[in-house]
């Protein structure tokens, strides 16, 4: 615009200084408005279009071009055909193989004869205990080995398994009663002789009373494979009853 302006005042001093200097002498025909006119349509500076300064273009962001996802199709699942199970062959049921029996040999007869002792040990301390609680004998107390033989002479000698000897405390009582085991039937056979001997010297005038004599003319004396006792006792019979059961 100041541009503009000062062009202008250019202009308005350049025509003045023209009229100045042809003011002296002007043409006939010719007005000074005319001249000015003319003055002002010709040297009359053709007014341009100011520039206006086109704003700078800016960049635009490019546009960032999103990946478009493709959805993923998914396989269409190819239709198995249902398995068929095969029908099982039935199978013929096998048999047992039949054993034959294998021949029986006869039985060999044995010739030895059969023993009362069936290999187990029975105990003649729990026997003697059930018996002194069923039946009622006086005080009895053991006879040592030291007076063994004073009674039954040879017996400390013979090697016994099991040997319960009794005897009365009081000498007018005839309950007494001893038990053995043998190792063997010699060594039974030797106790039964010593058992037997005792007996009959209580017969013969070892008991002093006649009930106590009595007694021991009951007295019971057992023998049982190599299991023997020997009791003077009102109930003798049934205590031998009872000896004999256990090997039974």
């Amino acid at each position: 615009m100041k541009l503009r302006k000062i062009t202008a005042l250019a202009l308005a001093l350049v025509m003045l200084l023209a009229l100045a200097a042809c003011g002296s002498t002007p043409p006939e025909d010719v007005t000074p408005s005319d001249e000015i006119g003319d003055i002002a349509s010709t040297q009359a500076p053709s007014e341009k279009p100011e520039e206006t300064e086109e704003p700078e273009e800016t960049e635009e962001p490019e546009e960032t071009v999103e990946p478009t996802v493709e959805p993923t199709v998914e396989p269409t699942p190819t239709p198995v055909p249902p398995t068929v199970e095969p029908t099982p062959t039935p199978v013929p049921p096998t048999q047992a193989p039949v054993q034959t029996p294998a021949p029986t040999e006869p039985p060999v007869e044995s010739t030895e004869e059969p023993s009362s002792d069936d290999g187990e040990s029975v105990d003649l301390s729990a026997f003697f205990t059930s018996i002194s609680a069923t039946y009622e004998f006086a005080a009895l107390t053991d006879i040592e080995t030291s007076l063994l033989d004073g009674f039954y002479p040879g017996l400390s000698a013979v090697n016994t398994l099991q040997l319960i000897a009794k005897m009365p405390m009081i000498t007018a009582s005839g309950h007494e009663i001893v038990l053995v085991q043998c190792e063997n039937e010699d060594d039974a056979a030797t106790v039964q002789s010593i058992l037997a001997a005792r007996k009959q010297s209580m017969i013969d005038g070892g008991a002093f009373y006649p009930a106590t004599a009595e007694l021991w003319q009951n007295a019971e004396l057992c023998v049982s494979g190599c299991y023997l006792m020997l009791v003077s006792h009102e109930n003798a019979a049934d205590i031998a009853a009872s000896f004999y059961a256990l090997f039974a």
